[in-house]
Parts: structure tokens; C-alpha cells; sequence
């Protein structure tokens, strides 16, 4: 499909800020949930608790999610089709960037879909009593744990490099010098995210992380002071 240079530029500039907002902060908000499984089941039921004790909470997933996830879907696949997404355009690097933000975007079609299947609206999800211990027997499958991290290594590269490509159509960035540490720094996000993304997904299957807690903070941890001022 071939559309005009001005309608590209602008498909493009719209779809990098869907990716940054609000798809990447719910990608930033989710991770740090589930992040929660680090400190044990009732750390994790309890945040996942607070958020679906939120008031509109499924308006909220609607508007604030679902829409921007398949509207960020579609707009991809019409930018991907147009004859202007020409990988050879681009310098080496950038050819490998390019074509890994698109595959990385496929895998996430499915991810997302199956993902949002498994752990919101599967029955069996809907009737646990703990949401901790229904991902733990979840992730126990080898190949199902093999696809989170396959999932989560696509969703933290395509926000990572997502943000060098907002930086670009947005103008944020404009020289060469700056563009190179903008792409430094999106891969920075993308191997920090990752490294949170796969370490919850150990820490659903019993892994702690109590080390990286200031020592009040543990659950085992008893009352630091006391009345009057004593121990």
C-alpha cells in the first residue's frame, strides 16, 4: 500500500507515542507488580489485590489498555505494509534494529494474546484463591515458561528501541552524536527491564530477593521501635 510522505511521517509519530504512552507506562507499572513476586505470595496477592480492588478497574483496562494495545497492533501492521518501510533505507545497524522491532512485534501478538487469556479471563484463573500460587503452577510448565521469557524479552526490546524511535520521529533527538546515546540508552532499558521482567518470573516459581530490601522492610522483621522508644 503506498500512502503520502506527510500521512507516513504521521502514522509513525502517532504510533511511537501510543508504544511510550500509555502501553509503555503499563508495561513499567506491570513489571513493577510482578516484580512484587520477589518478596514472597502474599507481597505479590496483595499488590494484585490493590489493583483489581480499583475502582473501574475493567473501564480502566478497557480504555487504558486493551484499545491502546490493539490500536498500537493495527497501526504497526499498516505502517509494516506500506511501501515506504523500506529496511534497505537504513545503515546496517539500524537494518537489524528495524527488523528485530518487527518481529519482536509479532511474538507480542501472540504473547500478549495468550498471556492476557492465561492470567484474566481463563476460568480458572478467575475462581483461584491466590494469584501467586495459580502463576506458580502456571510458569511450572517448561514450555510455557520458555514463552514468557521469549514474551518478555520482546516486550522490553520493542519499548526499549520503541523510545530510540519516539526520541527520532519526535525530534527529540537530531544529531548523530545525540542519536547514538539515545540508542545506548534505549538498549540500557531494554537489558534493565529484561533482567526485572525474568527475574519475576523466578520469583513466581519460589525464588526471593530479600537481599535487595532495606532490613525493615522484610515480613519476618519485627517491630523496629517500640513505645517509649525502646526495642
Amino acid at each position: 500500500m503506498k500512502i503520502s510522505d506527510s500521512q507516513y511521517f504521521a502514522l509513525k509519530r502517532l504510533h511511537s507515542l501510543t508504544g511510550v504512552v500509555p502501553i509503555g507506562l503499563f508495561l513499567l507499572e506491570h513489571l513493577y507488580t510482578n516484580a512484587r513476586a520477589l518478596q514472597g505470595a502474599a507481597a505479590f496477592d496483595k499488590a494484585a489485590a490493590e489493583l483489581a480492588g480499583l475502582p473501574f478497574v475493567v473501564v480502566i483496562e478497557a480504555l487504558g489498555i486493551w484499545m491502546p494495545i490493539a490500536f498500537h497492533m493495527v497501526l504497526g501492521v499498516l505502517i509494516a505494509t506500506t511501501s515506504q518501510a523500506n529496511v534497505g533505507k537504513h545503515g546496517y545497524a539500524r537494518n537489524w534494529q528495524y527488523t528485530l522491532q518487527r518481529v519482536s512485534g509479532i511474538v507480542l501478538v501472540f504473547y500478549i494474546i495468550y498471556h492476557m487469556w492465561a492470567l484474566r479471563f481463563a476460568p480458572e484463573y478467575l475462581v483461584s484463591t491466590s494469584a501467586y500460587e495459580y502463576v506458580n503452577r502456571h510458569l511450572a510448565q517448561p514450555a510455557v515458561f520458555a514463552f514468557y521469557v521469549v514474551g518478555i524479552l520482546s516486550a522490553c526490546y520493542h519499548f526499549g528501541n520503541g523510545l530510540f524511535g519516539f526520541a527520532i520521529h519526535w525530534g527529540i533527538v537530531t544529531s548523530r552524536s545525540a542519536q547514538k546515546m539515545a540508542g545506548r540508552l534505549s538498549f540500557a532499558v531494554f537489558l534493565a527491564l529484561s533482567v526485572l521482567g525474568i527475574a519475576s518470573l523466578f520469583g513466581f516459581l519460589g525464588l526471593r530477593a530479600d537481599f535487595l530490601q532495606k532490613p525493615h522492610a522484610a515480613e519476618t522483621h519485627g517491630s523496629v521501635v517500640m513505645e517509649g522508644g525502646s526495642r
